[in-house]
């Protein structure tokens, strides 16, 4: 099983700043690290013209574009929905972290994002996935439960924190 740890919160939290932070925290302690970004919205990384574009066009199943230093890899849509462990598996084995940002109803261990000027439902409050909280200066009216806190500008402890719980397991 490989060490996968999400970032999770409402759109708007401050997920996509804080898991380039804990990325850059976990490259400068010599770990190589992935991530995954979920996205709920239909996108599109190829553009009509390209290539590769037009290999998708054509019927190819996936089309892996690459040089000797980059690649990426684009799938045809697919009927069947792409799990998690689809994705997992498409990663080389010299990672050794690999972070998720989003998938806020996943049952991977996870830490939530709350920003008190966003008012929704807390996530941890009914899910026991959540092993830690990151939020402003509201933390404090925060309901209470024994989650560690951090604030946002703890980018090392919070790097430590996923550490510590990646290899301990809690």
């Amino acid at each position: 099983m490989k060490k996968i740890f999400g970032i999770v919160g409402w759109s708007g939290s401050g997920k996509t700043d804080l898991i380039c932070r804990i990325i850059q925290s976990l490259k400068r302690k010599k770990i190589c690290v992935a991530s995954i970004k979920h996205s709920h919205h239909n996108f599109e990384i190829d553009k009509k013209g390209k290539d590769s574009f037009n290999h998708l066009n054509s019927g190819s199943n996936e089309v892996i574009i690459y040089n000797e230093k980059k690649f990426a890899m684009i799938s045809s849509l697919k009927k069947k929905k792409i799990t998690l462990k689809d994705i997992l598996e498409k990663f080389s084995s010299e990672n050794q972290i690999i972070l998720i940002e989003g998938l806020k109803k996943s049952k991977i261990p996870k830490i939530e994002v709350i920003r008190s000027t966003i008012k929704k439902p807390y996530i941890f409050i009914k899910d026991n996935s959540v092993k830690g909280i990151v939020c402003d200066d509201e933390c404090k009216q925060l309901p209470k439960n024994n989650l560690p806190r951090f604030n946002f500008i703890e980018t090392k402890k919070i790097s430590d924190f996923i550490l510590k719980y990646l290899k301990n397991g809690f």
